[in-house]
This record gives C-alpha cells, sequence and structure tokens, in this order.
C-alpha cells in the first residue's frame, strides 16, 4: 500500500500568515455550522455568514434555517446573507438524483451538492465578495501536504467524520476551503455552543436529505417534482417467482429491508433491480448480497492516480460503510476496477465509492455495477 508522509501546515494557518482574513462561512442554522462561525469570529478574522437558500419558500421542509441563521450571526456581531441557489440546486442536484432513480440505481445527492454547489457556488459566491476563503461545519480536515498540495483528511471524530461527502471536491476547491470542526468530536461542539450562548446550541441534527416528501420519500418528492410517471412492476425472488407487485421501482434500492411490502415469516432484502422491465429482485439470504468486485465510473482524483499496475488502499461504498482494504486498476475505457481483500454487502450502483489511504482522501468514483 502507498504510503504518504502526515500532512503538515493547515490551510487556515498559510491563510492567516499571508494576511487573508475575510472568511465567509456557509451557516445552515444548525450548531456545527454556528460554532465554526464563531471560533473563526474569536481569532479574529473578519467573518461573514452566507445561508444558502436551495428551494422555493414553499418547497421547504420545515424551514426556518435562515432566521436560525440569522439569529446565530446577531449574536455573534457579523453580516448575515441569503444567497438563492435554487436554480442550480434543482438542475445539478436533483434533477440528476431524479434520472438515478429513474434508471435504477441510488444517487447520493449530497455528495453532489457539496461538489457543485455548497463548495461550487457558494465560494464562487465568497469571491465575488471579497473572501478568498469560504468555512463550513463539516467533520473533515484539510491540509497541506509536505509538497504543497491540499489534503483532505477524514474528520477526528470518527462517528461524525464527513469525508466521504466531501471527496468529490478538486484541489482548486481544497485550496480554498477550511474546515474549523475538523479536529473536534461533536459533543466538544455541543458545548462550546452551550458556552458561548449560541441559539444554535440545541439544534436537533439534520437530514441527509434537504427535502422529502410528505411520506418521507426523497424519491418519490423527485418523482412528483420532475412529473414523470411512476414504472410500477412485480416482485420477485431469486428464482423469478412472483411475490408481489410494487408502485415504482424508484422506491428501492439494494440492501433495503423495509418496506417492501410482500407477505412473509422471514425478513427480505432488495438484490437487485431490473429497470428494463421494472423488476425488483428479493432475497431472505442476506449473505447473498455480498460481493467482492465493483466498477466505478466518472472517477475523480485529489491524491496521486493509481499507477498502470494498480495499487492497493481502502474503499468506503457508503457513508457509514467501514472502509475495506481493496486493489484499485484503471481500466482502457477510464473506469476502474475495485477488487476487495474480503467480501462487502450491498454494492450499491449510484452511490460513491471513496478511495483512502487511511485517513487521507485520493479520491472517488461512481459505482456502475458489482459483483
Amino acid at each position: 500500500m502507498i504510503r504518504f508522509l502526515p500532512a503538515t501546515v493547515s490551510t487556515m494557518h498559510e491563510h492567516r500568515r499571508a494576511g487573508v482574513r475575510r472568511v465567509v462561512v456557509a451557516m445552515s442554522g444548525g450548531v456545527d455550522s454556528s460554532v465554526a462561525a464563531a471560533l473563526l469570529r474569536e481569532q479574529g478574522h473578519e467573518v461573514v455568514g452566507a445561508t444558502l437558500k436551495l428551494q422555493d419558500a414553499r418547497d421547504a421542509p420545515g424551514g426556518g434555517a435562515v432566521e436560525r441563521a440569522r439569529e446565530v450571526a446577531c449574536r455573534l456581531g457579523i453580516p448575515h446573507h441569503v444567497v438563492d441557489a435554487a436554480d442550480e440546486f434543482d438542475s445539478q442536484v436533483l434533477r440528476p438524483a431524479w434520472d438515478e432513480y429513474a434508471s435504477g440505481r441510488t444517487p447520493s445527492p449530497c455528495l453532489l451538492c457539496n461538489e457543485r454547489i455548497k463548495l461550487g457556488s457558494l465560494l464562487a459566491w465568497a469571491r465575488r465578495h471579497g473572501a478568498s476563503l469560504l468555512a463550513t461545519g463539516h467533520y473533515a480536515r484539510v491540509e497541506r501536504s509536505p509538497e504543497g498540495g491540499p489534503v483532505l483528511l477524514r474528520g477526528a471524530d470518527r462517528d461524525k467524520d464527513q469525508s466521504y461527502f466531501l471527496a468529490g471536491l478538486d484541489r482548486e476547491q481544497l485550496s480554498s476551503v477550511f474546515f474549523p470542526l475538523g479536529g473536534l468530536e461533536k459533543a466538544a461542539v455541543r458545548e462550546l455552543a452551550r458556552n458561548k450562548g449560541l441559539p444554535s446550541a440545541e439544534t436537533a441534527e439534520s437530514q441527509d436529505a434537504c427535502i422529502v416528501g410528505p411520506d418521507g420519500s426523497f424519491a418519490e418528492m423527485l418523482r412528483e417534482r420532475f412529473g414523470s410517471a411512476s414504472r410500477p412492476g412485480s416482485i420477485v425472488d431469486e428464482t423469478g417467482r412472483v411475490l408481489g407487485r410494487h408502485d415504482g421501482i424508484h422506491r428501492f434500492t439494494v440492501g433495503q429491508r423495509r418496506g417492501i411490502h410482500v407477505p412473509s415469516t422471514a425478513r427480505r432484502w432488495v438484490k437487485a433491480l431490473c429497470v428494463e422491465d421494472a423488476v425488483v429482485v428479493v432475497t431472505d439470504d442476506r449473505d447473498a448480497l455480498l460481493g467482492d468486485h465493483l466498477v466505478a465510473r466518472g472517477v475523480s482524483w485529489i491524491g496521486p492516480e493509481p499507477i498502470e499496475r494498480g495499487m492497493e488502499c481502502e474503499v468506503q461504498i457508503r457513508y457509514r460503510h467501514v472502509a475495506e482494504s481493496a486493489r484499485i486498476e484503471m481500466r482502457d475505457d477510464g473506469a476502474l476496477d475495485v477488487t476487495f481483500s474480503r467480501p462487502v454487502w450491498a454494492i450499491t450502483p449510484g452511490q460513491a465509492a471513496v478511495f483512502y489511504d487511511g485517513d487521507r482522501v485520493l479520491g472517488r468514483g461512481w459505482i456502475d455495477s458489482g459483483s
């Protein structure tokens, strides 16, 4: 396995030495971004709060994020702005997510949002307003390697580490972002918020998806939003025996157990989706979802790319998955073959495969198939 020297000089420290002190903080109204802003303010930086408007008010679930963020900004004595990115969010995150669901795949909208909106559109806004650095409340770290390039690392709190969701950022973006909470644990962040009297100190954790439908289904909300027809079909077992019917293949994902709705005394899991015929294949054998190989496409690299003969690393195939050691090799068509040292469970097309060397993120690809 390739090993790298530890990162040394933090991005924020380098910017401070250079005298660049205006920092835009992405403020969601939650405790994490609020503490991030408070810490930077205490360090003497010129902090500007910015809250992304990702949807029309009539579509917002619960609402109140802008008001909470504005209240925190007032408490900290910093300016606050609302940045309208609803159109970009719709076209660059929600539409691609629905296209994936409609193709029988399970999208990763949080990765797309971070790459294209939160650390894309908002970073561009920050630069237009005189800031060369954007900070967020993510639990991850950006540091400098001895060679001088930016390095994305896991957050110190492994239970809250969000480097998986940031793995698609490019080197240029990483040179302009900072994560003040990267070296802290969540419990310490809550305590800091209480000690500083921040209004968001007891704010509940936010959901993974920014919008959900009345029944809690992100996929169904997207279907309705884009006016697409549902594709009902059969639910079958591994032998092809029909067990029941479903009202839309977009409602299912590989590894799903709840919501299958077929009579059974045993647990069943979704094993595969056959989008051509809108067929959902289920199994009562959990081990039937084990696989040791996947193909990833749309691969982007932060760290060194695999050499021609391939290399060893760890690969994480979903947010809560514990990364497993694997060998990765580039194919002639630009895709990546990933062979795990031992089987992993529920390799899901559409999800991100993120490549690590220890704590360091090397890159990510989109899972195309698994076996």
